[in-house]
């Protein structure tokens, strides 16, 4: 018996890993914003650079593709009994279209039992093969893929970031990474402390809500009842402020996927939570030379160093457009004592699994004011936090994924969302009386005046940016560029 190592696997490979970091590289700080409270969980009291984070990653590239004929033994003689004994195989036109007996094919016949697969290539990390050539039971290669597939080295594809942010002064990023199958699928945040941009409550009438944790949310005038008694308020209160920070979200998927993708999201440092943005997906399909720069030029492609330049700088540019985003998610109230299902039904409507909704609805309804209206940025933000809060899985799983989704479509599509939830619980219904969403509305819409007559649903159309609203916000912002 052959001795091996005396070190669990584990130690060597993690199979699924969360890993935080701070800073580009070594020589970079390795802190944190200080307004982010030191009890999220988006944090570590060690971070890693972001450069020792990459290095985990697999250093993976096409491998050669290779099959078991269970028809040729190793000797290189050829099984012909059971090649009789295949099923549809009809041997005796073979042999009238060869002029050939079987058992002089097989004699003329040089197959071996390892046959090389030349129009597919498979995805090896040499560690891991490494590792398996010791003993052990590691999986070293993921998916099968054409010919002309051209792996980009997750390590090659990430590192160009750094070069990219230094470019444009980001040294401070932080965020992690998250893979799941040793490394097979991916899924990273990267967080810009420099695209922070403060969204205003003083045009929308804001005020302030602190929940159990210490966490504040922010209310608008639509949540406001200055009839009932729950609905306190703080006149003395300076006008509210939510911080938010641009960044993006990245990954590959090497079991079933081509392409590495980003995406822009956004950062609530108050409460440590990322909401996928309303920008766009960026895709990088795996062929041709990635990071050879002057090949992909040549072929009429961004080198993959700059191509992070560009996503660095479309967030940047994006970034004025949150004021408009989350002034619609306050200016939109759901009313539970006119709606009939609960805030807990409607979590569940978007396919939120029940421990997680009902998490999200009772820190929602502590800091509603009143209780029993929530806006859609409470609503979205409650979500979160409680999945940052009970998610015990990896942040990489699509379950973990598709819920931040959530979040996000009732980001850039709250009205939309709320119809969703009502077509759900129609379909639910066991009477015609039951049923609440009107006729009228059964097409899903985003636009708030296909709210407005819902019933449980409040519209503070005041909050809804105009366009020349929206163009002193982006004045403004500009200016405050041109003053950093």
């Amino acid at each position: 018996m052959t001795d091996r190592p005396a070190v669990a696997l584990a130690d060597l490979l993690t199979r699924e890993t969360d890993i935080k970091f701070a800073g580009l590289t070594e020589t970079d700080s390795g802190s944190y914003p200080d307004e982010i409270p030191s009890e999220t969980r988006c944090l570590a009291d060690s971070p890693r650079s972001f450069k020792e984070a990459i290095r985990v990653l697999p250093k993976a590239s096409p491998g050669e593709l290779w099959a078991t004929n269970d028809f040729v033994e190793t000797s290189g003689r050829v099984d012909i009994t059971a090649i009789r004994d295949v099923h549809g195989l009809d041997i005796d036109a073979l042999e009238a279209a060869t002029g050939r007996s079987l058992e002089d094919l097989a004699a003329g016949s040089s197959a071996d039992a390892v046959v090389r697969v030349r129009d597919h290539k498979d995805i090896v990390d040499d560690r891991r093969k490494a590792l398996n050539a010791l003993g052990y039971d590691v999986k070293f290669r993921w998916q099968i893929a054409s010919d002309s597939y051209s792996i980009i080295n997750p390590q090659d594809a990430y590192l160009p970031i750094i070069s990219a942010l230094q470019q444009r002064g980001e040294t401070d990023a932080f965020g992690w990474v998250s893979y799941r199958d040793w490394g097979g699928l991916l899924k990273m945040v990267v967080i810009c402390p420099s695209l922070r941009h403060v969204v205003s409550g003083e045009e929308a009438d804001l005020e302030d809500a602190v929940d159990e944790d210490g966490i504040t949310s922010v209310v608008s005038a639509a949540q406001t009842d200055s009839d009932t008694s729950d609905a306190e308020t703080d006149s003395d209160s300076d006008a509210p402020e939510t911080v938010v920070y641009g960044g993006f979200l990245t990954g590959y998927d090497f079991r079933g996927t081509q392409t590495l993708w980003a995406r822009p999201i956004l950062f609530f440092p108050d409460s440590g939570t990322v909401l996928p943005d309303m920008g766009e997906r960026y895709t990088r399909r795996h062929y041709g030379q990635a990071t050879n720069a002057a090949h992909e030029r040549k072929q009429g492609r961004v080198p993959i160093s700059e191509w992070w330049r560009n996503i660095y700088d479309d967030i940047d540019t994006r970034m004025v457009e949150v004021d408009t985003a989350i002034r619609r998610t306050r200016a939109i109230a759901y009313d539970f004592d006119d709606l009939p299902f609960s805030l807990e039904d409607c979590y569940t409507y978007w396919g939120v699994a029940f421990k997680y909704a009902e998490r999200a609805a009772e820190r929602a309804t502590s800091i509603a004011k009143p209780a029993r209206r929530p806006t859609v940025f409470n609503i979205q933000i409650s979500l979160l936090i409680a999945l940052l809060e009970e998610y015990d899985g990896s942040m990489a799983s699509n379950s973990y994924q598709e819920y931040l989704e959530v979040a996000g479509e009732l980001f850039r599509k709250p009205a939309m969302m709320i119809q969703l939830a009502m077509q759900e619980h129609d379909r639910r219904a066991d009477t015609n009386a039951e049923r609440v969403l009107p006729e009228s509305q059964q097409t899903l819409s985003d636009a708030l005046e296909d709210i407005v007559d819902i019933p449980g649903i409040s519209v503070d159309t005041e909050a809804d940016l105009t366009d020349q609203q929206a163009q002193r916000v982006q004045d403004r912002l500009q200016q405050r560029l041109g003053d950093a």
